[in-house]
C-alpha cells in the first residue's frame, strides 16, 4: 500500500509516516500540496493536512478531483478542525478528518475506514429511520455544517439538548464525529 502524508508540520510529518510506515506499506511525505501534486504519483490514500501555506488541502482536493472524482481515498487532518471545514471536506470526496494531534489508533483508525470496502450502501431514509424525529433534525442539521449552537437557535432548544441528541445521533449511527456523519448520509 502506497500512503502519502502532505503536511506542512515536520514534527507531524514524521510522527505519521513513524505511525504509518510498516510490512507492506510504502509512505511518501510531502511537506506541502503544490511538491505533492508536482509528484502525484499513484497513491493508495493520502492524508492531507486542510491549511497549509500557498496551496491549502481544499485546493489539492479540487485539483485531484478534475476528472470528477479522486484517485484514492483522501483523509483530511487539521489542527483546525471544525464542523463546517469537516463538511466542506467530506463534500469534496474526503473520506475522513482527523484532528490534530492525533493518535496512532486515530491514523490507523483512518487508515481502516477510508481503505475498506463500504457495506452495500442502505438508503439515507434507512440509514436516519433509527432516529427519532428530533435526532433526525439534528442530524441532518449537522450534515448542512450547522454548529451546536446553530442547530440550538435553529430548533429552539438550548446546546446542552443538542449535545444530548448528538450524542444518541453518533452511537446509534456508529459514527465518531460530524466528518463521519456527514460521510455517512452524502455516501446514500
Amino acid at each position: 500500500m502506497r500512503i502519502a502524508i502532505v503536511d506542512d508540520d515536520d514534527a507531524v510529518r514524521e510522527g505519521a509516516v513513524i505511525v504509518l510506515e510498516g510490512e507492506g506499506r510504502e509512505v511518501t511525505a510531502f511537506p506541502n500540496g503544490t511538491s505533492f501534486l508536482a509528484q502525484e504519483p499513484a497513491f493508495d490514500i493520502v492524508f492531507l493536512d486542510l491549511k497549509m501555506p500557498d496551496t491549502s488541502g481544499f485546493d489539492v482536493l479540487r485539483e485531484l478531483q478534475r476528472d470528477g472524482q479522486l484517485p484514492c481515498p483522501v483523509v483530511m487532518i487539521s489542527a483546525h478542525g471544525d464542523v463546517q471545514a469537516a463538511v466542506q471536506a467530506m463534500r469534496l470526496g474526503a473520506s475522513g478528518f482527523v484532528e490534530k494531534p492525533f493518535t496512532a489508533t486515530d491514523l490507523e483508525q483512518s487508515l481502516s475506514m477510508a481503505t475498506s470496502e463500504p457495506a452495500e450502501a442502505a438508503s439515507r431514509d434507512a440509514v436516519l429511520g433509527n432516529l427519532t424525529p428530533r435526532e433526525k433534525e439534528v442530524a441532518l442539521l449537522l450534515d448542512q455544517g450547522l454548529s451546536n449552537k446553530e442547530v440550538a437557535r435553529e430548533l429552539s432548544c438550548s446546546p446542552r439538548t443538542v449535545e444530548i441528541h448528538r450524542s444518541r445521533v453518533f452511537e446509534k449511527l456508529s459514527v465518531r464525529n460530524v466528518a463521519e456523519l456527514v460521510r455517512l448520509l452524502s455516501a446514500r
